[in-house]
């Protein structure tokens, strides 16, 4: 095999994974089928500054073209590995969601909703407006008739929330074919705003497909055992380990890493656990549990140890709560916690509002 890359496993079985080794680190990408010719990558580098130098990039170029896929949507790191790579390799790369309004729009809270009794939500109700005061939103002209929607904001996130008697959105307008209009525009306004997740409830999913939304589960798991590890927790003898697994993970430099390391580590909510390549955290509420973070460098993924990981997660837990939690959104990952007895407990659709569109070179122009 070269020695350059390997794959996991052939493209179009259930995990297809890239990894791309050479002098100057890892790359891996975890590429997941949406729909025919459409796929969603994950991807991890080590060291954060990695550079692809030219056979590397090549390698990774042949092994996406064999792949049947004409658009891959990816989240890219902040130095624009991805970007800088494959544009060198003829590929075509755009923005998923553009910052840029699709119709006009303006700017608006639920209280500035027209009294109109042909108006309705979502779910065929008429337009509720209690607990809205946190909601922003944005009207949207359709000439003959508007539209409206609107999010809770949440720092870099914003959220459309249907769920029982939790609202954290709301979408307005007296045309059912309209709520799709809706969704989208939302999504380019908050693109414009700099966000980087929209999170919708799962029922709206049927407005914002278009944008192939990805799948976040929630998962629990009652009264968590201890199991023999061997991580280790964060100390002065692995915390430059932890300071660089961070800037990896979190996609930030060695000093923000470092800050990052201290505030958790003076928090006592949390704790965090190393293994050669890899840490988890945890934080404790109360009586129950969050496994917070978990993670694996490029070059260590497949050796067990997010196994390791999460023994070590557990067991910390074990005989502290009752109960613990953790939120995914990569299928690989969810089958190893369901290996640990998480199920899931409900599950949200999210769009990354940064994510990038690869579309290879045509035939014409690869010759």
């Amino acid at each position: 095999m070269d020695p350059l890359a390997q794959s996991s496993s052939e493209p179009g079985q259930k995990d297809d994974v890239i990894v791309i080794s050479c002098e100057q680190g890892t790359l891996s990408v975890e590429i997941m089928s949406l729909r025919d010719g459409v796929a969603r990558a994950f991807l991890r580098a080590s060291p954060r500054t990695l550079v692809l130098p030219d056979q590397a990039a090549q390698k990774l170029h042949r092994l996406l073209m064999v792949r049947p896929y004409s658009r891959i949507l990816v989240q890219d790191n902040r130095r624009g590995l991805i970007k800088n790579t494959l544009s060198r390799q003829g590929w075509s790369i755009s923005r998923a969601i553009r910052p840029k309004l699709p119709l006009q729009c303006s700017m608006m809270t639920p209280y500035d909703l027209p009294m109109d009794d042909s108006l309705f939500e979502p779910t065929g109700a008429a337009v509720d407006l209690r607990n809205t005061d946190q909601m922003h939103g944005i009207e949207i002209d359709l000439g003959p008739r508007k539209v409206w929607a609107f999010y809770t904001d949440d720092g870099d996130t914003a959220r459309i929330i249907y769920e029982g008697e939790r609202r954290l959105g709301m979408m307005v307008a007296s045309n059912p074919e309209d709520f799709e209009i809706a969704g989208g525009c939302l999504l380019h306004f908050l693109s414009m705003a700099g966000k980087s997740w929209a999170v919708f409830s799962a029922d709206m999913g049927r407005f914002i497909r278009k944008y192939d939304p990805i799948t976040m589960w929630r998962m629990a798991l009652e009264r968590p055992r201890a199991f023999q590890h061997s991580a280790k927790p964060l100390s002065k003898q692995n915390k430059a380990e932890a300071v660089r697994l961070f800037s990896e993970y979190y996609d930030e430099t060695k000093l923000q890493a470092m800050l990052r390391v201290r505030r958790l580590r003076s928090d006592p909510r949390y704790s965090m656990f190393l293994v050669d390549g890899g840490f988890v955290i945890n934080r404790t509420d109360g009586e129950t549990g969050l496994i917070y973070d978990i993670y694996v460098t490029p070059g260590k993924q497949g050796e067990g140890l997010g196994s390791e990981l999460m023994k070590a997660a557990l067991s910390n837990l074990a005989g502290k709560v009752n109960s613990s939690y953790l939120h995914t959104s990569y299928p690989r990952a969810k089958r190893l916690y369901e290996k640990f007895g998480f199920k899931v407990v409900h599950s949200q659709l999210g769009i990354r509002l940064d994510e990038i569109v690869l579309e290879p070179p045509s035939a014409s122009s690869a010759e």
